[in-house]
């Protein structure tokens, strides 16, 4: 029997696929049969971790390569327009590259850089994907949303004054609390996703998660210990569970912790759950992107 070309295999797409989570993520998604677009912001690190997945992968896998800096908003849109070029349905987004508790920055954007890496570009991104995303058929497309446990040293309602004037200045700049925020926004985006999906008669799906403290490089640039960490393996399972699971097909709007789904009140805080929230931060990202308000 011919081996499955890319064109005939279902799509999945990760963000921050050529290293940590996103590596891993990626190779679990070649297991489950999917052609995998790995994104990088290095054209070299992202070739040679697509090259690293294909020759540890099974026989046949496939993936390719799409640079994405989610610290450049034309990057986002030039990825975006990339793929979109391709012609090909999205069976799975994941929104899983990330920086964390860095020391103030402002994007060439003009943002406070953990608010555009970590959310604001995955927005932008999700948002111009969903075309192809709704082209994907039996299941529906999935959007996957990594966020954190640190959401909760964010457990009041995003002040966008506030976030305003750190895209300005650094005075008084808590770099933790700013990567809690970021990853409240990430649970909000998700929420908020799936309800106006849900509302648009839209069957995909849109799920966040919280894959542990994991050993990665990223908790090293943080100032974590990594011995304390989980493995990268076991971290990944919880973000390739929302993305193939039968199990989630049709479940939308959930929080997943390690690879199983949290009720309201379990590992999520009050606000993360809000839909005023929600909506704050989806009119707060449209008015900051200049896009329309649907779907």
């Amino acid at each position: 029997m011919a081996e499955a070309t890319p064109a005939q295999r279902k799509t999945a797409l990760v963000t921050g696929g050529n290293a940590g989570i996103g590596l891993e993520t990626c190779r679990g998604l070649l297991r489950a049969g999917f052609h995998v677009v790995v994104c990088a912001r290095s054209a070299e690190r992202g070739a040679a971790a697509v090259a690293e997945l294909l020759a540890g992968g099974p026989t046949g896998s496939t993936a390719e390569l799409l640079v994405l800096d989610l610290a450049s908003l034309e990057s986002v849109r030039e990825a975006a327009e990339t793929f979109l070029a391709s012609g090909r349905p999205l069976s799975v987004c994941v929104l899983n590259a990330g920086i964390m508790a860095l020391p103030w920055r402002r994007t060439v954007d003009g943002f406070e850089q953990q608010w555009q890496v970590n959310f604001l570009g995955h927005y932008l991104l999700a948002r111009l994907l969903l075309p192809a995303l709704e082209s994907a058929t039996a299941p529906a497309g999935r959007v996957v949303h990594l966020s954190s446990g640190a959401h909760r040293r964010h457990p009041q309602p995003v002040d966008y004054d506030l976030l305003a004037a750190e895209h300005q200045r650094d005075q008084d700049f808590d770099r933790w609390r700013a990567y809690g925020r970021s990853k409240l926004a990430n649970i909000l985006f998700s929420n908020e996703l799936a309800r106006r999906l849900a509302e648009a008669g839209s069957a995909i799906t849109s799920n966040a998660l919280h894959p542990g403290l994991v050993a990665t490089q990223l908790l090293t640039n943080a100032g974590g210990d990594r011995s304390r960490g989980i493995p990268v393996e076991e971290g990944a399972r919880t973000s390739i569970y929302p993305a193939t699971s039968p199990e989630v097909e049709g479940r939308s709007g959930g929080y997943y912790v390690r690879s199983a789904p949290v009720e309201a009140g379990g590992a999520r805080t009050a606000i993360s759950t809000s839909e005023e929230a929600g909506r704050e931060l989806w009119a707060a990202a449209c008015r900051d992107l200049g896009l329309e308000d649907a779907p």
